[in-house]
C-alpha cells in the first residue's frame, strides 16, 4: 500500500461502489420483492445445475493442494518474519478461528441435517427412509458437508492472504491474496474489483447465516417457551442482533471476541458431552465411528458426485448450497485467520483450519445429530421446520431448560463471533488497514444486518440459500487462480527469487 493510500481511512472507489450497490440492493428488494425473489432464482437455477459439477471438482482439488501445503516442502514455512512470534494462546486462536468460521450454522444443521437425511435419504445412497442403513448413511453425507472439503475452502485462502500480508507486507485485503497471480497489480484497478466482490461475497455468505440464525431463534421460543413474535420476527430478532454485534465491533474486538471465542467453546464442549452421557451413549458412539469410517471409504466418489439421473436438484439444496455458502464465507473467515495467525507456520494453520475443525464438526454431528435420529425428531421437522431440531432433541434429555438457555446462548454467541469478524473484514476490504476505523466497522455491521433482514424477510430460507449461491459463484474461479498463485509464489520464495 502507498503511503497516501495508508493514511485515508478507506479507499474511496472501493468503499462508494460496495456501498452504493449494498443500497441499491435493499431497496430493490424492498420496494420490488417479487423481482429480486425471480432474480435470485434464475441465478441459482443456472449456477447449481449447468456449474454444479465444476463446485464439486474445485472443493475436491482444493482439499489436495491443503494436503499438499502441510507437506515437508512448505509446511514448515512461517506466516511472517523470523522473529514474529503467535499473539494469542493455542486454545483461544483455535477458538476464534473455530467459532469466526462456523457459527451458529453447526447448531443449525448439526441436528437438523442427519434427520432430514434420515426420513429422505440422498440420492448417493438412496434406500429406504428410517433403517439402521439410512441413519449411518445420513450421518456419513452430513460428515461429507462439513468436512474437509468445506475447510479446504477457508484454509487455501488463508495461506496466501497470510503470507503476502505478513512477509510482503501487502495489506489487509481480500486482493492481496492474489499477489502470487497477478503481482504489483493487486494495488491498481484489478485489486480494486477484487475487493469490491469480496465484500459483495462477504454480505450474502453472512445473510446467509443471520437469517438462519433469526429463523432458529423464533422457532425455539415458539417451540420452547410459546412466545411467537409474530410475521415480523425475523426483522425483530435481525435488529436485535445487528444491533449488538454492531455495538461489540464498533467498539473494539480484541479482547472481546477472544473472550466470547473462549466461553463460547467451553459452552459448546459442554453441551457435547451432556447429550452423549445423559443421552443414547454407546448408539451415539457406534454412529460416529461408523460414519467416519464410512466418508474415508467414500470421500472421492462423494466428492465428484453429480447425481446423474436425478430428477430434482438435491444437489444444488445441499452439496452446491453447502460449497457455496462456504466460498462466499471464505474472504471474510480468510482474512480474519491470516489477522490472527501471525507467527504460525503453514502446518500449523493449515492442520488448525482444516483437520481439527473437521474432526470437531464429526464429533457434534456424530453426538447432537445421532441424537436427533435416535429420538426420531422428524415428525419436529415436519411441523415446525429445520430450524426446530436441536430443541426438539433437548425435550429428550433430562435438565431441558437449562439445556435450552445454553442453546440460545450458543447459536448468539457463535454468530455474534462471526458477524463481528465479518464486519472488521469488510472494514479491511475497503481499507486495507490491520485496524480499521470504527465508523466504517459499525456502518457493514449495520448493512449485514440490513441485506439479511430483506432477504429473510421477503424469501425465507430459499432466498437466504440462493443469496450465497449467487455471490459465491465467481469465487469457483478465483479459488482455483488462488491455489496456482500460492503455490507458484512459495516456490519462488523457497528458491530465493
Amino acid at each position: 500500500m502507498a503511503p497516501s493510500d495508508a493514511a485515508k481511512p478507506f479507499d474511496p472507489f472501493v468503499f462508494w461502489v460496495s456501498a452504493s450497490v449494498t443500497v441499491l440492493f435493499i431497496l430493490w428488494s424492498v420496494a420490488f420483492p417479487d423481482s429480486m425473489t425471480a432474480a435470485v432464482n434464475a441465478v441459482f437455477g443456472y449456477t447449481t445445475i449447468d456449474w454444479g459439477w465444476l463446485y464439486l471438482l474445485t472443493a475436491f482439488l482444493l482439499v489436495g493442494g491443503c494436503f499438499v501445503l502441510m507437506g515437508r516442502t512448505y509446511g514448515g514455512i512461517k506466516l511472517g518474519r523470523s522473529e514474529d512470534r503467535p499473539e494469542f494462546s493455542d486454545f483461544s486462536w483455535f477458538a476464534m478461528l473455530f467459532g469466526s468460521a462456523i457459527a451458529a450454522g453447526i447448531v443449525f444443521w448439526g441436528p437438523a441435517e442427519p434427520a432430514y437425511h434420515y426420513m429422505s435419504p440422498p440420492p448417493y445412497f438412496g434406500g429406504t427412509a428410517k433403517t439402521a442403513a439410512a441413519g449411518a448413511n445420513a450421518m456419513t453425507t452430513s460428515f461429507f458437508h462439513w468436512g474437509l472439503s468445506a475447510w479446504a475452502i477457508y484454509a487455501m485462502l488463508t495461506i496466501p492472504l497470510a503470507h503476502a500480508c505478513y512477509t510482503k507486507g501487502l495489506p489487509f485485503k481480500f486482493s492481496s491474496a492474489f499477489y502470487y497471480v497477478i503481482g504489483d497489480r493487486v494495488h491498481g484497478i484489478w485489486g480494486k474489483v477484487l475487493d469490491i466482490f469480496a465484500v459483495f461475497a462477504t454480505l450474502g455468505g453472512l445473510a446467509t447465516t443471520t437469517g438462519l440464525v433469526a429463523l432458529q431463534i423464533s422457532s425455539g421460543l415458539k417451540f420452547q417457551y410459546g412466545i411467537e413474535l409474530g410475521g415480523g420476527a425475523a426483522y425483530i430478532i435481525i435488529a436485535v442482533l445487528t444491533a449488538i454485534f454492531t455495538l461489540a465491533v464498533y467498539t473494539g474486538i480484541d479482547k472481546g471476541v477472544k473472550l466470547v471465542g473462549d466461553l463460547n467453546m467451553y459452552v459448546f464442549v459442554g453441551i457435547w458431552f451432556f447429550v452423549l452421557i445423559f443421552g443414547p451413549t454407546l448408539f451415539l458412539i457406534n454412529l460416529t465411528t461408523n460414519a467416519m469410517g464410512q466418508y474415508l471409504y467414500h470421500f472421492i466418489p462423494m466428492s465428484l458426485f453429480t447425481a446423474p439421473g436425478d430428477e430434482g436438484n438435491w444437489l444444488g439444496s445441499w452439496t452446491i448450497f453447502y460449497w457455496a455458502w462456504w466460498m462466499s464465507w471464505a474472504p471474510f473467515v480468510a482474512i480474519f485467520i491470516a489477522r490472527i495467525s501471525k507467527g504460525r507456520t503453514i502446518r500449523q494453520t493449515v492442520a488448525a483450519t482444516l483437520i481439527l475443525p473437521t474432526i470437531g464438526d464429526f464429533l457434534w454431528y456424530g453426538v447432537v445429530g445421532g441424537a436427533g435420529i435416535k429420538f426420531d425428531v422428524t415428525e419436529t421437522l415436519n411441523q415446525h421446520g429445520l430450524e426446530s431440531a436441536i430443541f426438539a432433541i433437548a425435550q429428550h434429555l433430562p435438565l431441558t431448560g437449562i439445556v435450552a438457555v445454553l442453546l440460545f446462548f450458543l447459536i448468539a454467541t457463535f454468530f455474534l463471533t462471526s458477524a463481528n469478524s465479518a464486519a472488521v473484514a469488510l472494514a479491511m476490504f475497503v481499507s486495507g488497514h490491520e485496524n480499521p476505523g470504527r465508523n466504517l466497522r459499525a456502518f457493514w455491521g449495520i448493512a449485514l444486518g440490513a441485506v439479511a433482514a430483506v432477504l429473510a424477510g421477503t424469501g425465507g430460507l430459499k432466498a437466504i440459500q440462493t443469496a450465497s449461491i449467487a455471490t459465491a459463484f465467481p469465487l469457483i474461479f478465483l479459488l482455483l487462480l488462488v491455489m496456482y498463485g500460492t503455490f507458484r509464489g512459495l516456490n519462488r520464495d523457497l528458491a530465493g527469487k
